[in-house]
């Protein structure tokens, strides 16, 4: 969907296309900046692969690298370390100027600078707000009716399963070795990688190998190799997927684990999302015919997708009830399993896009924001001592915050 753009400063977007009444998104490159675009509060790379998972510009790709690279101790030294968070968008979207996905993104950012610049340590300076938007082409079809949008379907699955394997791993992979040397620097740099929809498939496809290794260390924390915290929002991949991680979540030595800590994966799903809960069983069905399958469990995951596979769900999320902004079931961030994958009800995400609800927003900046505070503690976060409260937070400081939270204000 096109939004006009929020006026924020930033400078460098590629101008708003002019569309027709109807016709066919062309499988090519929107956006020329070459890395980080200033001008706003936060940064903003743009980085887009095409229909077989090649990035359009090694200059996006290199620009993000050669910003990241120029940070070092001396930047740490000045509160310079970074909070870092990639979006890949999903289906129907792509990286244009006017995309409500690349517009709500913007708005995320602005909202992770004010909170970062309200929290800063005493004599700190805020840590840099950096955003990278993935974009590919998720919009095939546009002004054509829901009737053919939706028969875009298939053919936005086999592409974004195209772009999961192909040069968006180089760019995971850059944004890991940041993190990392940062790490072993002593640093405290945070990222946080975000998928929606096909974006989801891609980020989860993308990263399950490093998602799996963490969930199979034998002792201590989980801690995966790519990111601090991996979140999947109504993603459209099949549930067969997330069999090895839940595999390993559900077997006696991982629930023996009693050190809590907090989420470094999450998957929340709307409970009322029809093209992931309905389209997509059916579009999957052939596979219950031609694949083999043990028992009743890994039949439902060929052909439904992870978040609606009730096996799967380990939390529940309402809307606001008395006092508090959301309510979250079991209750508490910090817990011994850090594999979520969470049921909201239409008053948190509406639909398969309804991401952008100020209550969702709410509940993944009370995540963020934790693992933020985690991160200035060092290597280690949260400690197994730490009791959570509810919702994560202070209950004063979360209701300072939700004030905040609320729909974009446009120009």
């Amino acid at each position: 969907m096109s939004m006009p753009q929020p006026n924020d400063g930033l400078k460098g977007l590629a101008p708003v296309e002019p569309r027709g009444l109807a016709g066919i998104m062309p499988n090519a490159q929107h956006q020329t900046f070459l890395g980080f675009m200033t001008g706003a509060p936060y940064e903003l790379a743009v980085v887009e692969f095409d229909d077989q998972g090649r990035c359009y510009d090694r200059g996006q790709i290199d620009g993000v690298a050669k910003r990241l690279e120029a940070l070092g101790p001396e930047d740490a030294a000045q509160g310079q370390d970074v909070i870092l968070i990639a979006f890949v968008h999903g289906w129907q979207h792509d990286a244009r100027s006017d995309d409500d996905n690349l517009t709500q993104f913007r708005a995320l950012l602005s909202q992770t600078v004010d909170y970062e610049e309200k929290h800063a340590s005493p004599g700190v300076a805020p840590r840099p707000v950096l955003g990278v938007f993935v974009g590919w082409r998720g919009l095939s079809d546009f002004g054509l009716g829901d009737v053919v949008a939706d028969a875009t379907f298939w053919g936005r699955q086999a592409a974004g399963q195209r772009v999961a394997t192909g040069s968006v791993r180089e760019l995971f992979g850059r944004l890991r070795h940041y993190r990392n040397r940062r790490q072993k620097q002593g640093g405290n740099a945070l990222l946080v990688i975000v998928g929606h929809s096909f974006g989801g498939m891609i980020v989860y496809s993308a990263l399950a190998q490093s998602l799996i290794q963490a969930a199979s260390a034998p002792v201590g924390r989980v801690t995966p190799e790519f990111a601090d915290l991996v979140l999947l929002a109504n993603p459209a991949i099949e549930g067969a997927r997330y069999l090895p991680i839940y595999d390993l979540v559900t077997g006696g030595a991982f629930q023996a684990r009693t050190t809590k800590q907090l989420p470094v994966f999450i998957c929340a799903q709307a409970d009322n999302d029809q093209p992931v809960g309905l389209v997509f069983p059916l579009g999957n069905a052939g596979h219950a015919i031609d694949e083999a399958a043990i028992g009743d469990l890994e039949k439902e995951c060929v052909t439904h997708a992870l978040g609606f596979v009730p096996s799967f769900r380990t939390h529940a999320l309402a809307g606001p009830a008395a006092d508090k902004p959301f309510v979250l079931t079991p209750p508490g961030i910090a817990q011994a399993n850090p594999f979520w994958v969470v049921g909201a009800a239409k008053e948190v995400i509406d639909g398969h896009g309804g991401i952008w609800k100020p209550t969702f927003l709410l509940f993944i900046a009370s995540i963020v924001f934790q693992h933020v505070r985690a991160s200035k503690r060092g290597p280690g976060g949260v400690a197994p001592t730490e009791a959570p409260s509810e919702g994560g937070w202070p209950s004063g400081d979360l209701a300072e915050f939700a004030k905040t939270i609320e729909p974009i204000k446009l120009p």
